[in-house]
């Protein structure tokens, strides 16, 4: 073979050898394609590469035979070099509360859902807000209150799918549901001042604290890497990290398991009404929160606290969800724990304030009182022998407004009331408080017998009814100012020495088994004993005339 065949098949060599090497090593940055139906070569590098042009090289690194009508079904390998890139944007999808948008140029501006964000765009969050942010890859963003994020990278490979987001959370808390990688140009990074994720298709939560120089990581679904210090973990899902500033993350740890929500009433009709849920071992405190529908893609309201339970906030009247995960020792927050409930609150009932719960009055009936609800026209009433409301007195609507007088109820016993508020509209609200109150007789005026011997004075009465005592006063005066004797006794009798020189005054009264005491019966007057020592003193002189 001459000199000139040699070179050639050396050319032809190292041209395959090229090829091949190309081909290898651009495996792990190729896109592959999908052929559909209609699809050739020119339209096919006409809609996703920078130019028309590619088409032979691609025919010949995928050996098409058929440039002009490619077999559906067939797989087609393109270098991701060729690809045309375009800048992307994503979507404020939605807005609770205070959200702004800082532009690259500096401006600020209160934003609304629907607005575009562009690259070198930040996001802040004010105090009880939060923003859903839609990628274009369908990717979805929940950044929560007080929270800070910068768009550092958004570009997209034209039509194919594969979407490049690059973001830095510079303060606060983000969920993160991202779409699965389309490609190998697939990317969704996230920096904090201490460490990155980077995700392929996963659910996860991160967080950036500045005050701590520390982030946490906590996977829900599919896998995470979090690097940091020139060291990396892969997070698979129910698993977390830490990670401060200037340090490797730390190892994955489990996350803590969903607390159990106590039972939920079918429909909560009363404000700050506590939520509850099992203590979960190894939670130093707890997440709750509280959305408009089960995706939580943003957030009514939110609260840390430490112990499992909540009261509820002040929300209008409607569906919601809540749900409530634990926080370990190192910040990382567990499975979420999520229940529908209704909220039936409206118009609030008026608060009761008169009688006392469980006032006791003698012969008579209470006037009832309470507040004036701002959300009430009027008032509906119920009053009832029973705290079942079965035995029902009154069920009066329209009552206006703020005093009922329960003087036509005569009859000793218990009652029980409560109110409803009726709206501008009819609408009637929940029930109020059951109260009670509970009407007794008033004890009998004794009647008093007084039985005079020689040697004592003896008072007695009817005696009162199971458990009453009595109460018994002896006075030198009439009006009983000046007190003798202030006894209690059992029995309905007493006995009293006769005291000559001396008027004297009784009374008696019943005193029930609560202390409550009856009026007193009639004042008797008790006569001095006669004075005799006229007797003795004539005995002693004629005694002394006889011995003279």
């Amino acid at each position: 073979m001459d000199t000139t065949g040699r070179k050639k098949n050396l050319l032809t060599g190292l041209a395959a050898l090229c090829l091949l090497l190309f081909s290898s090593a651009s495996l792990a940055q190729e896109w592959v394609y999908t052929v559909v139906p209609g699809d050739n070569l020119w339209n096919f590098c006409e809609k996703y590469l920078y130019k028309v042009g590619y088409w032979k090289q691609l025919q010949q690194i995928n050996g098409i035979k058929n440039p002009r009508r490619m077999q559906p079904g067939t797989r087609v390998r393109v270098p991701m070099a060729w690809i045309r890139v375009n800048a992307a944007q994503a979507e404020l999808a939605a807005i609770q509360g205070e959200v702004w948008l800082m532009r690259a140029d500096g401006t600020r501006r209160v934003v609304v859902a629907g607005e575009r964000i562009g690259l070198g765009d930040s996001i802040e969050t004010g105090t009880d807000s939060s923003a859903a942010i839609r990628f274009a890859d369908r990717s979805l963003m929940t950044l929560h209150a007080n929270s800070l994020i910068r768009f550092d990278h958004l570009s997209a490979y034209g039509e194919t799918g594969m979407v490049d987001s690059r973001l830095r959370l510079q303060r606060g808390r983000s969920d993160n549901r991202v779409t699965p990688a389309s490609g190998p140009g697939s990317r969704f990074e996230i920096h904090t001042p201490s460490a990155i994720s980077a995700v392929r298709g996963t659910e996860y939560r991160l967080s950036s604290n500045p005050a701590e120089q520390a982030s946490t990581f906590e996977v829900l679904e599919g896998r995470v890497k979090v690097s940091g210090e020139q060291r990396s973990e892969l997070l698979p899902a129910h698993f977390g990290t830490r990670v401060e500033a200037g340090e490797p993350p730390l190892p994955p740890r489990e996350l803590l398991p969903a607390p159990r929500i106590e039972a939920l009433p079918q429909e909560i009709e009363q404000l700050n009404w506590p939520i509850t849920w099992q203590a979960a071992e190894g939670a130093v405190a707890y997440r709750a929160e509280i959305a408009r529908d089960a995706s939580f893609i943003t957030l009514l309201w939110e609260q840390r606290v430490t112990a499992p339970r909540v009261p509820l906030p002040d929300l209008p009247d409607g569906e919601y969800h809540f749900r409530v995960r634990g926080i370990d020792d190192i910040g990382l927050e567990g499975l979420n724990r999520a229940e529908r409930f209704i909220l039936d609150a409206r118009p609030q009932p008026p608060v009761p304030l008169s009688p006392a719960n469980r006032a006791l009055f003698r012969g008579k009936q209470p006037t009832l009182q309470w507040s004036d609800s701002e959300d009430a026209a009027n008032y509906r009433l119920q009053i009832a022998r029973d705290p079942a409301f079965k035995r029902l007195l009154t069920d009066q609507e329209g009552v206006e407004g703020t005093r009922f007088d329960a003087g036509a109820f005569g009859e000793t016993g218990d009652y029980y009331w409560r109110l409803y508020s009726i709206s501008d509209s009819g609408e009637q609200g929940p029930a109020g408080d059951t109260r009670s109150w509970q009407v007794k007789p008033i004890p009998d005026r004794p009647e008093t017998g007084l039985e005079v011997t020689d040697s004592e004075i003896i008072t007695s009465w009817r005696p009162g009814v199971a458990g009453q005592s009595y109460r018994v006063q002896l006075a030198s005066d009439p009006t009983f100012e000046s007190l003798l004797l202030d006894e209690s006794l059992d029995q309905p009798s007493w006995r009293l020495q006769p005291v000559s020189g001396q008027m004297r005054y009784f009374r008696v009264r019943y005193v029930e088994p609560d202390g409550y005491e009856g009026p007193w019966g009639a004042t008797q007057r008790i006569e001095p004993a006669p004075d005799n020592s006229w007797i003795y003193t004539l005995g002693a002189g004629l005694l002394g005339i006889l011995l003279l």
